[in-house]
């Protein structure tokens, strides 16, 4: 430990650690977010500057999705935006917002930007590394391009951007250099280097005005002159970037470049200082810096240790407040590991030799163990928090003068008498006690202050004769008037050093007094006590025989009602069947002991009582608990006693047939169980009666669960109860088709939010002009594996699940929205209408008008071009609600139309109480008319029906021109159908069925 090249190596160890240290933590980024700390704290420090005023942010927030919908934006709202500015002459407009989408707007938005003739576009790259650029319209419209790339850190933080990348200027560099083209000249940043961002403050303290107070005039166009305007998306949750003022919540990319052209135009980006060859020396001198800092005082260790690491914070401050970044906390941390490890280290290799000598110390002086013992006093502790070492030192510094201290207050302070006399009767040591009790002084005679007053002669002459013997001896109790003493006598002679109370090596014997009067009134009082106690006992080991025997009937008792509620637990309470916790157990162990012999078959019926709820509802649930309880016991009586019978709950029950010669055997007992609950049950005087839908399981290697077993008897059943069949075998078809359906839901509930269901449009055409006049929306599911999914496949599972509420919401939505994007633009005729189908649930639905009125008033669509198609079956579900509905509807002037007429139970006795404008006449009628006048005459009847009723009809699934023939004779004015043309989507209508029509009065 104390070797030259040791101790050599020792001083230098501190620079080394903290070297591989620092660089362990730099490497592996574990300092980043205390270099985010400091990096906030430098601006917090700093605190906030003025934002160039040239500056204006126009910001898409949160009040602008809520009024004008959900981004991006169309392309209009950009239009109407750069009309208005232009009113303002900006000097620069920036659009932080990547158009890559194609829209048909473009053309005009492109027209827009060349007439301001200043617009910057923004371009990114995607997560696959493909570019993001405008469309070619605006890209040719725009006077430069500027990319938007970041490089935030963990925290979310951008510290520096890139001036130059894709060949494309930064943005906001982008924007400074055509104000500086177009006005006062302006010095870019060096493109090959990082743009450090030095943020002004915080985004409150930047002009700034909302998407749509600009776009409604409410901001005064002087606002904008000789600015630039940068317009970007700052609703929350939108492409966060924290900043030193913004941080939670934080801001935003259009914020960071706002500050990218504020340190443009100001010449105050912040520059970073490259410290590598510093830092390698800075490296390579810690570990000498370390060697030379270990040879000083304390206090000079740690007087440079915290010097160094003010100056370094102190000098990063300056230099940030002049615009300079200096790396802040790799050198603090090297520093402050180099000082505290040099510290820590010099203390202890110090500690290492001071406990060596200290070892060889009290190896040499501390045999004495009485001595040290008695330096454990109260009068003088050694506190415990000094640690081993330094209590070994004191012991070892005050073991001598402390030695004869202890025992001559040992002898004069204990609370004994202590006498010693020599061989001559002689006493030369008595203590203040001693001299009490015995009334005796120092030189007097021994055996005169103790015979007879307290001792006979014999006992002494005895004990005197032992003591000589060097014999042991035992105590002797004295009693003095009302205390009692014991005496205890020892031989002084034959120590190993001489002892301090032997006097000039005198020998003889040592006597202690000690007064135990209080110990004899204890004892004697411990005696009374003894006897009281073992009466006590006595009486306690009769009270305990009599509480046994009471616990004893408790235990029964209680074992009885365990074994009650064992019972309870496994068995119905009602039938006393096993119930079903019973029944998975035991078909657990009959499938594991499937697993190890395949010979062994077994079966599961699970059987759902029929009409039983028409019971319970006609007589009363206590007629129906006796009803299932006769069906339980005939269920019973119906198998062997090896089967096990249980109620798996309602009226559900489940029969395991544990051991079967071959699978019809299984079939054989249900049709027999079927047979026996055929029967009638007498119960309370009346005869009742119920069938059952069974479904069948056999055992086999693919069940490894009772569950399963349980779940496809189940699904069986229900096979049986749909089809009328009565019993069913289950086949593994049967539990993929309910997967399938399971799967094709849940994929249904996601498909609103993953914007899967497409609208489809099929025009109706006016049959001897044939022109468009109006359109039916039709929904298509553009699934992701399955592809597009027809609607007869989903919308029954969307109605039966409740999911076609939202969805039919949706699809009114759309298609409103999309008549009037076509009325916008002139594609259609101004009449022409948008029919869209209402389930029954939709129909039947309360907040049906409400909604109605939602999208009608979100699209800005006329209600007169809204024709709502519902079913006869809907109507007819509750004819009294449906007028009502239908007045309501009429009154906001909404178009009805009957779907798939002739195809319901309609009454015609009803027709004339609802104001119906339109029969639609469904596609089997119409493609049978070719097949016989009987045909033909039905759909004839159904167009004079609708004209007497003054009703418009409308054909649906028109394929040939014969039919169209057939339709023109009868004067049918309206048909629809792929004579005409298919179902499409919006972008293919357009292309291949729609043009510009001249504007004329509507009605």
């Amino acid at each position: 430990m104390t070797s030259p090249f040791f101790k050599r190596f020792w001083q230098l160890l501190p620079g080394i650690a903290a070297v591989a240290t620092t660089v362990v933590l730099s490497q592996s980024e574990a300092i980043a977010p205390l270099e985010s700390a400091v990096y906030r704290g430098l601006f917090q420090l700093r605190g906030p500057q003025t934002w160039e005023e040239r500056i204006v942010l126009i910001k898409i927030d949160d009040a602008t999705l809520a009024q004008m919908g959900q981004f991006p934006l169309p392309r209009d709202y950009y239009t109407q935006l750069l009309e208005q500015l232009s009113r303002s002459r900006p000097a620069v407009i920036g659009f932080n917002i990547l158009f890559v989408d194609a829209s048909p707007a473009d053309t005009q938005l492109a027209d827009a930007m060349t007439k301001v003739n200043n617009v910057v576009l923004a371009s990114a790259v995607d997560a696959q590394g493909y570019p993001l650029v405008p469309q070619k319209p605006l890209h040719r419209a725009a006077v430069a391009i500027g990319h938007i790339l970041e490089d935030p850190t963990n925290d979310g933080m951008v510290y520096q951007i890139s001036p130059w990348e894709a060949r494309q200027q930064a943005f906001g560099i982008a924007i400074a250099d055509i104000y500086g083209q177009q006005h006062s000249a302006v010095d870019l940043p060096d493109l090959d280097q990082s743009f450090g961002i030095n943020w002004p403050a915080a985004q409150a303290d930047l002009a700034q005005y909302s998407f749509v107070e600009v776009l409604s005039g409410q901001v005064p166009p002087a606002t904008f002159n000789d600015k630039i305007v940068l317009i970007g998306l700052t609703a929350t949750g939108s492409d966060p970037v924290a900043t030193p003022f913004d941080y939670d919540p934080p801001g935003n990319g259009t914020l960071l470049h706002a500050a990218v052209i504020d340190n443009v135009l100001q010449q105050r980006s912040l520059q970073a200082i490259a410290l590598d060859s510093w830092w390698t020396l800075l490296l390579l001198a810690t570990p000498v810096i370390s060697y030379w800092l270990f040879s000083q005082s304390f206090r000079w260790q740690l007087a440079i240790t915290l010097g160094g690491l003010g100056g370094w914070s102190g000098l990063s401050l300056l230099l940030f407040y002049n615009m300079y970044w200096l790396p802040v906390v790799p050198p603090l941390i090297l520093w402050s590991l180099m000082g505290t490890g040099t510290i820590l280290s010099q203390q202890f290799l110090a500690n290492v030799t001071l406990q060596s000598l200290l070892d060889d110390l009290w190896q040499q002086y501390s045999q004495d163990t009485g001595l040290a013992l008695r330096m454990q006093t109260p009068q003088h502790p050694v506190p415990e928090e000094l640690g081993p070492e330094v209590r070994k030192l004191i012991v070892l510094a005050n073991s001598w003068g402390w030695a004869q201290a202890t025992q001559t207050a040992i002898a004069q302070t204990v609370p004994i008498g202590l006498l010693a006399a020599d061989d001559h009767d002689q006493v030369w040591f008595c203590n203040s006690l001693a001299m009490e009790w015995l009334a005796i002084e120092i030189k007097q005679p021994l055996s005169s202050a103790l015979v007879p007053q307290w001792l006979a002669a014999e006992t002494w002459q005895r004990t005197l004769s032992e003591l000589t013997q060097h014999k042991t001896i035992s105590p002797i109790e004295c009693q003095q008037g009302y205390q009692w003493f014991e005496l205890r006598f020892e031989r002084l002679e034959n120590l190993e050093q001489p002892n301090p109370l032997l006097r000039d090596g005198r020998q003889g014997l040592l006597m202690v007094i000690e007064n135990i009067t209080h110990r004899k009134t204890v004892e004697l009082q411990l005696r009374s006590l003894n006897r009281g106690l073992e009466n006590e006992i006595r009486q306690r080991t009769v009270e305990l025989q009599t509480v046994n025997l009471s616990l004893l009937e408790e235990v029964l008792e209680r074992q009885q009602a365990q074994e009650q509620l064992a019972y309870q637990a496994l068995h119905d309470e009602l039938t006393g069947l096993p119930n079903r916790t019973q029944l998975k157990t035991q078909l657990q162990r009959l499938v594991q002991r499937s697993d190890e012999n395949q010979e062994n078959l077994f079966a599961v019926l699970f059987i759902d009582c029929d009409r039983f709820k028409l019971v319970n509802d006609s007589f009363g649930h206590l007629v129906g608990d006796k009803l299932l309880q006769a069906i339980a016991l005939r269920l019973s009586q119906s198998v062997s006693h090896q089967d096990l019978v249980a109620r798996f709950g309602g009226d559900e029950f489940v029969i395991l047939l544990t051991d079967l010669k071959q699978p019809q055997a299984a079939i054989n007992v249900a049709q027999r169980i079927r047979h026996q609950l055929q029967k009638p049950f007498l119960i309370e005087h009346q005869k009742l009666y119920t069938g059952c839908s069974i479904g069948i399981v056999l055992s086999g290697a693919d069940y490894q669960q009772a569950d399963e077993m349980l779940r496809d008897a189940d699904t069986a059943m229900y096979r049986a109860k749909r089809t009328g069949i009565g019993k069913v075998l289950f086949k593994p078809e049967m539990h993929f088709a309910v997967r399938s359906s399971l799967e094709l839901e849940t994929d249904l509930r996601l498909s609103l939010q993953q914007q899967e269901l497409v609208v489809y449009y099929q025009p109706i055409f006016d049959i001897d002009t044939q022109t468009i006049v109006g359109f039916e929306a039709l929904l298509r599911w553009q699934h992701p594996r399955q592809g597009l999914v027809g609607p007869d496949k989903f919308i029954p599972l969307a109605e039966e699940t409740g999911m076609i509420i939202p969805i039919g919401q949706w699809v009114m939505h759309e298609a409103c929205q999309q008549l009037r994007h076509w009325q916008d633009r002139c594609l259609v005729h101004p009449d022409a209408f948008m029919s869209v189908n209402l389930s029954a649930q939709q129909f039947n639905e309360h907040r049906l008008l409400n909604r109605i009125d939602k999208v009608l008033r979100e699209t800005r669509l006329d209600s007169c071009y809204l024709k709502l198609e519902i079913t006869e079956s809907a109507i007819m579900a509750d004819s009294e609600t449906a007028v009502n509905t239908f007045k309501a509807l009429k009154d906001r002037d909404i178009r009805l139309s009957i779907d798939d007429f002739g195809t319901g139970y309609s009454s015609l006795s009803y027709l004339h109480c609802f104001p119906i404008d339109v029969l639609k006449v469904d596609r089997s009628f119409i493609q049978r008319m070719s097949k016989g006048q009987k045909h033909l005459s039905l759909v004839q009847a159904i167009k004079t029906l609708s004209h007497h009723f003054n009703m418009t009809m409308i054909a649906e699934g028109i394929e040939t021109r014969t039919q169209i023939e057939h339709l023109r004779t009868m004067k049918c004015s309206l048909g629809q159908g792929y004579f005409f043309c298919p179902p499409m989507d919006n972008q293919s209508l357009e292309a291949h069925c729609l043009c510009p029509v001249p504007k004329t009065k509507t009605r």
